[in-house]
């Protein structure tokens, strides 16, 4: 039987000087290298995530506030003439808050109403955010 002395593992070849291959300190500078790119390339996709959910909520609350605008425009401009403020909860992360203000100097038939429609919703960060959607509607 043979005997190994050293750390060699058995068939081991000693490294000679100017033979390919990476040293130690070419490994941990290559590692650190990608480690550093990988660490940028997820905070980047954190950012996006954030900014792509936050567009979507935007996009909600403009959508909850056309349809409020849509249902006031089909009611007789009487019974809009009587609303001054409500407000509803389409979703329970979105308030919305409609106003109603008739445009002075009108007389029948030729009135006309500003309706002004904010839905509220908190960003991804928790900050509070507001859609405003304003139009006027004529008698």
């Amino acid at each position: 039987m043979a005997r190994f002395s050293g750390s060699r593992a058995p068939g081991a070849r000693r490294r000679r000087p100017g033979a390919p291959g990476f040293t130690m300190m070419e490994l941990v500078v290559a590692v650190g290298v990608i480690g550093t790119v990988l660490l940028g390339i997820a905070g980047v996709f954190i950012v996006s995530y954030t900014n792509v959910d936050h567009g979507g909520r935007v996009s909600r609350a403009t959508t909850y506030g056309h349809q409020k605008l849509e249902e006031l425009r089909n009611i007789s401009f009487g019974v809009l003439a009587t609303v001054t403020t409500a407000s509803d909860v389409p979703e329970p992360a979105f308030t919305r808050t409609w106003t109603v203000t008739l445009v002075p100097g009108g007389a029948p038939p030729a009135r006309m109403a500003v309706v002004r429609v904010d839905v509220s919703f908190l960003n991804p960060t928790g900050r509070p955010a507001t859609v405003q959607i304003q139009t006027q509607i004529a008698e």
